[in-house]
């Protein structure tokens, strides 16, 4: 079989220009540190590296998702706090004023009781950022309200007929955020998100400052008339302040199980960022190569690259002018 000087010159051409090609790749791996700028230079690691990459921008937007929820979950704790204090101040105030002894202090009392509920008030409709934290889904406006007849609501229900259970849609209100726990959706029911799969990022003001005849903020409206009452009743007295500490208790496991998510959010957080070291090493391992191995592909090819110009210029036939001279 003949083969042509024409053939021998464009195979080597071809071999030629595939040896400059890959000179050209081990040069750009040793400048940059990268295996390689574009999908056409390696697909399947190019398409591992972007499933990493789709990890990594997951993980960023659950841990941003924690991050806000830790904080929304801190304003919400201090102010639970603050409220749980004031209940402290109601009650010893109560106790002075069912007291014979501070009897003629009963009405600088009152006055001192009334401005503690007014501020109870303010701190449930606290805010953080320019949302409200404890109405459940409603962030845009004041969750616990007083209508015309002075009467506390909630989300515009009176508080005092708020049943648990012919009202139970005010109490599994809530939203939810993914922080990646496998978010998964229910096919029906009340909530589309499966709980187990997201985090409950809404507060329900009514778990925390009880509902009906036991709301605590009522309570204390009992507890004024009672100061108020002539003659003073010990006894009914002392069964009102005794459902106001029941529910002044209540506030404090309630303040206590939102230690708890705050211990979740930091498992969730720990976790998420023991993830994202491992895609960073994953990421790693696709796309950079180590300096040595990159300069050591670098001369070997170029190394060959230029025994190939070499043989190049014995192999390729003399041309005229090499005759000429």
């Amino acid at each position: 079989m003949r083969v042509t000087n024409v053939s021998v010159t464009r195979n080597y051409l071809t071999g030629l220009h595939s040896n400059r090609a890959l000179l050209n790749k081990y040069s750009n791996q040793t400048i940059t540190g990268q295996r390689f700028t574009n999908l056409a230079e390696d697909p399947a690691s190019g398409v591992r590296a972007l499933q990493v990459r789709r990890a990594m921008s997951r993980n960023a937007t659950y841990q941003e998702n924690v991050s806000a929820a830790k904080s929304q979950l801190a304003s919400a704790e201090t102010t639970m706090k603050q409220a749980v204090t004031l209940t402290h101040s109601i009650n010893e105030l109560f106790i002075q004023g069912a007291n014979g002894t501070y009897e003629g202090d009963r009405e600088a009392i009152i006055t001192q009781v009334d401005k503690l509920q007014q501020e109870l008030l303010t701190l449930a409709n606290g805010k953080f950022s320019d949302k409200y934290m404890f109405g459940g889904t409603n962030t845009t406006s004041p969750p616990f309200t007083l209508d015309n007849d002075n009467d506390l609501c909630y989300n515009g229900y009176k508080v005092k007929d708020i049943d648990a259970n012919a009202n139970a849609a005010l109490f599994d209100d809530a939203n939810y955020i993914d922080i990646g726990l496998g978010l998964k959706f229910n096919p029906a029911g009340s909530q589309n998100v499966d709980p187990n799969s997201a985090y409950k990022n809404t507060i329900v003001g009514l778990d925390f400052m009880g509902h009906g005849s036991e709301n605590i903020y009522l309570l204390i409206s009992d507890m004024q008339d009672m100061l108020s009452a002539s003659p003073f009743d010990p006894e009914a007295a002392g069964k009102v302040l005794d459902r106001f500490q029941t529910a002044s208790n209540k506030m404090i496991t309630e303040l206590t199980k939102l230690g708890s998510d705050d211990n979740f959010l930091d498992f969730n957080k720990n976790r998420l960022e023991e993830e994202k070291l491992n895609l960073v090493e994953r990421q790693e391992a696709i796309e950079i190569i180590e300096p040595d191995e990159a300069i050591m592909n670098w001369k070997m090819q170029e190394y060959v690259y230029n025994a190939a110009l070499q043989m190049g210029s014995r192999l390729l036939q003399s041309t005229l002018f090499d005759y000429i001279r």
